[in-house]
């Protein structure tokens, strides 16, 4: 039935729904994206400081397609660290995305294949959180997937903008000018909206708790250490309370 929903959905144009769901998307993003774009500069403007070469840092913004993890690894290349650490931090600051992704299965199983497989790439932090709120009052696949898909891309287009942006004229951008401020305000204004669960409150508090006692380990390593942290617990209260 989805088959042929899709199908009549490409001979006709979207439907009623899917235009809903993708202006709705649009909505939503827009706030998340304007603040993308700063991130997506400091990340650029770090690529120049770090001494990365350009292509390969530009690329990663597509490939990788992490903000948090392309920064916590980028500050760990400037600061010499082995590529173990590198890449350990890359993988644990990207862990939270499976828990997105178990989150966000039960709407998924509804889209089509190609959606299905093809929509995880654009999964951000804010493309997740934004349309876990929206699916939780809005059921109808095509108005979830087409919000999702408006979501993640909005975000995705700025970021990489940004991050061109960044690379091209980092080396012009006085150091008066603080970029980097951006990156904790784009987190912030992601996590109050999302702490609407127990799970979630107490995987914030010991991520932060242990993001600050640990301050002294060299390379930033506080980060991947706080970001396992509050994975952990948060996973631990939320199996414990499906029991």
């Amino acid at each position: 039935a989805r088959r042929v929903s899709g199908r009549a959905e490409r001979s006709r144009g979207l439907s009623a729904q899917a235009r809903a769901g993708m202006a709705a998307g649009l909505r939503a993003a827009a706030p998340m994206a304007v603040s993308s774009f700063p991130f997506g500069l400091a990340y650029g403007v770090g690529v120049t400081a770090a001494g990365v070469d350009p292509w390969v840092g530009a690329s990663a913004s597509w490939t990788v397609f992490a903000g948090a993890a392309q920064l916590t690894m980028l500050s760990l290349i400037a600061g010499r660290a082995s590529w173990a650490v590198v890449v350990l931090a890359g993988i644990v600051v990207n862990v939270r995305f499976a828990l997105y992704s178990m989150a966000l299965a039960p709407a998924f199983k509804d889209f089509p294949p190609r959606w299905r497989f093809g929509l995880p790439y654009l999964m951000t932090d804010q493309a997740a959180a934004l349309s876990l709120t929206y699916f939780t009052t809005h059921t109808h696949p095509d108005q979830r997937r087409w919000f999702y898909f408006a979501t993640g891309m909005g975000v995705a287009a700025v970021w990489w903008v940004g991050t061109i942006v960044g690379i091209t004229l980092g080396a012009s951008i006085p150091p008066s000018i603080d970029i980097a401020f951006t990156v904790p305000l784009v987190f912030v204004v992601l996590l109050v909206p999302s702490l609407i669960d127990r799970a979630a409150i107490v995987a914030a508090l010991v991520g932060a708790g242990a993001t600050v006692a640990t301050a002294w380990l060299p390379h930033g390593l506080n980060t991947v250490v706080g970001a396992g942290a509050g994975v952990l617990v948060a996973a631990l209260v939320d199996r414990r309370g499906r029991r």
